[in-house]
């Protein structure tokens, strides 16, 4: 029986790799086109957050994923990567003594991931007075989404 924290371990093939490149490369393309594809920016969040002090190849695909997002949607550069430091500084260490079950960890820090990372949105808009992003449905089912994507897998 595997252990959890065997999944670490095991090496990836020729063709996860490939696919980890193609989708890091070109999701947020078709998130720009398709409106109903979520941008997943809780995931990658925790994706980042989780493999930060272990794999820094997959916290820096993360971080690459996250620039392009930004950019091919027109949202401000940056916020994302400022918002999962700062809870990656401030909340991480804490949440992961408190909540010792995996799932519920991982539903917890998306969740506070991808709220923080709207309410930055929205503070962002009321300060410089744009519209980046509109709050409606579309914006609860990309935090269902996201989260439900995550807890899967």
């Amino acid at each position: 029986m595997k252990h959890y924290l065997d999944i670490d371990k095991e090496k990836l093939t020729l063709l996860q790799k490939i696919f980890l490149v193609s989708f890091i490369l070109f999701y947020p393309f078709l998130v720009s086109i398709y409106t109903m594809l979520p941008p997943l920016i809780g995931l990658v969040g925790y994706i980042i957050i989780s493999n930060l002090d272990k794999n820094v190849l997959y916290a820096w695909g993360g971080f690459f994923y996250l620039a392009n997002l930004e950019l091919n949607l027109s949202l401000p550069l940056l916020l994302s990567f400022f918002i999962i430091i700062v809870i990656h500084s401030l909340f991480y260490s804490k949440l992961k003594l408190l909540i010792r079950c995996r799932v519920c960890f991982l539903f917890t820090l998306m969740v506070l991931i991808d709220f923080s990372y709207y309410l930055g949105l929205f503070l962002y808009d009321m300060i410089f007075n744009t519209s980046s992003i509109i709050g409606d449905m579309l914006l609860a089912y990309y935090i269902a989404v996201d989260i439900l994507i995550g807890v899967f897998l």
